[in-house]
């Protein structure tokens, strides 16, 4: 065996060994060879616990593959990946020099020491092959940065290719092309204003979006959706099983009495057996949710604090994550139930091995913000490959079907081929946070809905006709026949009913939009002094003279 062959073989083992499942492998795969002479950059959307690490192991071990005999064959080109750790986290480091320690060709760094790590580790031999892990972190006005990554691709390493992965890109994703977009606008109108200045002004701003966009033009930037196997469960799984219950600004609170939060409860408790929950509050809220929960009869010993140095928790009640792992293996051999609170601004709580997961009761996330938060947090964390399909999970339900919409969108997309419509793509990310009314797509970066077009610049539609109906929310079965015949009518009726009395007494709405098969309805829901309070309504009305006025118009023609 020659030693090109020799060295094939070994990274061929890692490929076809016990350490990598076939959909990690298919994921490297794509991603791999959508880089072709003009593509020198890809993003690999990866649900949560789907494998990341796995697909990073997969994508070096190809890098290797692709060298020349004469090349693999050279020891001082042995090293020809660079895996950069987006966070400047030790332990972050750690764990991925471990998952990673099959590839022998990767050195694992993070941003803070980019430059030193090619300085030392690729001495006359360039990395070949750069991997970002989470880049959703370059989303917003704080985040990570990527000019200098580009600014050595560019101009010091122009053939090495870089690949980004993240579960939630969609933020740096969207950033970028807004970014680029508002410049190209701003410059299209100077151009028409003939103003030079202004013009000059525009290009500034889309040089500087292009220098920290993921999206920089001349990489000729692909997208590469991951598509897990049918084993793995995750949000869009757990969403169709009905095992996500919604949180909004009246319920999310831990510590105030709720129709959610007797379920948790009640769950907890009833529950046989060693397990498990995680309630997640807001900073300074820990120690009170504590206290609440001994109030209900949980024995003091079984609830944990994880964190350093909390508002308001005294030194002697902080629990650190490892040594809640290990009050988790013990709590197994004698089945005991245990409860972990953390509080808003961990990152997620607590990572989930496959015994934690398969023993996990519920988890409660107070975080009310965007898609990515949401989901990168307890919903995000119970997801992955493990036999508990039972678990109840309490959070944002609109964020978590938004990210289930995306999914799918990108499934379809781009799950087999690579796409490059950024554009198409922000135009998708805008309609689905306006459908599903959530803020934005990543901490720190609220979506720029479209600006509406004046009258004269849009169709308009003539109203077919229009009715009034009493809901009759605390009755049953009640004939609408009587003012209706219209199945349409009759059956939006029955939905929109349907939808104020989903939690068992008739409730307030939030959202304009009804869900899934729902989703043709578009609903205003107006509160009681939005309703007929003349000293809250806005200049133009109250919602009732408004609606009274709308009727006169359209019986008039």
């Amino acid at each position: 065996m020659s030693s090109a062959e020799k060295h094939r073989t070994i990274v061929k083992k890692v490929l076809s060994g016990d350490v990598l499942r076939l959909h990690q492998i298919s994921a490297a795969q794509k991603t791999f060879s959508a880089f072709d002479h003009e593509v020198r950059a890809v993003v690999t959307a990866a649900e949560m616990q789907a494998g990341k690490s796995g697909i990073a192991l997969a994508l070096c071990c190809l890098q290797r593959l692709s060298l020349s005999d004469q090349d693999i064959s050279d020891r001082k080109q042995l090293k020809d990946t660079l895996y950069l750790v987006t966070m400047p986290d030790l332990a972050l480091k750690e764990q991925a020099e471990d998952d990673l320690k099959l590839a022998k060709n990767v050195v694992v760094s993070n941003f803070v020491n980019f430059e030193k790590a090619l300085e030392n580790e690729f001495k006359g031999n360039p990395p070949k092959l750069i991997i970002i892990d989470e880049c959703h972190y370059g989303s917003n006005v704080s985040a990570i940065r990527y000019s200098k990554i580009f600014d050595y691709l560019e101009q010091e390493n122009d053939t090495c290719k870089v690949v980004f992965i993240s579960a939630t890109p969609f933020g740096a994703l969207y950033g970028a092309e807004t970014e680029y977009q508002e410049a190209l606008d701003l410059k299209e109108q100077a151009e028409n204003d003939k103003d030079d200045e202004l013009i000059e002004t525009a290009n500034k701003i889309a040089s500087a979006a292009l220098k920290d966009s993921i999206l920089r033009r001349n990489f000729n930037t692909r997208l590469v959706f991951h598509k897990t196997s049918d084993e793995y469960y995750g949000v869009r799984e757990m969403l169709k099983s009905g095992k996500v219950k919604g949180l909004d600004s009246t319920n999310k609170n831990f510590l105030i009495p709720s129709p959610e939060r007797d379920a948790f409860l009640e769950q907890f408790i009833q529950h046989e057996g060693m397990g498990w929950s995680l309630v997640r509050v807001p900073a300074g809220s820990a120690m009170e949710a504590k206290e609440l929960l001994i109030a209900k009869g949980i024995d003091s010993s079984s609830i944990y604090i994880l964190g350093n140095s909390l508002n308001g928790v005294p030194d002697d009640q902080h629990c650190s994550i490892e040594r809640f792992k290990k009050e988790f293996d013990d709590a197994v051999l004698f089945e005991d139930k245990l409860i972990a609170i953390t509080v808003a601004g961990a990152r997620a709580g607590i990572n989930f091995g496959t015994m934690m997961k398969n023993n996990l009761i519920s988890t409660w996330d107070s975080t009310i913000a965007s898609v990515a938060a949401v989901v990168q947090a307890n919903i995000g964390r119970a997801c992955g490959y493990h036999g508990n399909n039972s678990s109840t999970h309490f959070t944002n339900i609109n964020a978590a079907e938004a990210y289930a919409a995306i999914l799918d969108h990108l499934e379809n997309t781009c799950s087999e081929h690579a796409a490059s419509d950024f554009e198409g793509l922000k135009d998708f990310f805008e309609d689905v946070c306006q459908e599903y009314h959530v803020n934005g797509l990543d901490v720190g970066l609220t979506i720029k809905y479209k600006r509406r077009r004046p009258i004269g610049d849009v169709e308009t539609y003539a109203t077919d006709s229009y009715i009034a109906v009493p809901a009759k929310l605390i009755q049953d079965n009640i004939d609408f026949t009587s003012y209706t015949t219209d199945p349409i009518y009759l059956k939006a009726i029955d939905l929109i009913r349907n939808e104020f009395t989903a939690k068992g007494a008739p409730s307030v709405k939030g959202n304009r939009a009804l869900r899934r098969e729902k989703n043709w309805i578009k609903a205003h829901w107006i509160n009681g002094d939005s309703y007929d309070n003349p000293e809250k309504a806005r200049v133009d009305g109250t919602q009732k003279e408004k609606t009274l006025l709308y009727t006169k118009m359209l019986d008039s023609g």
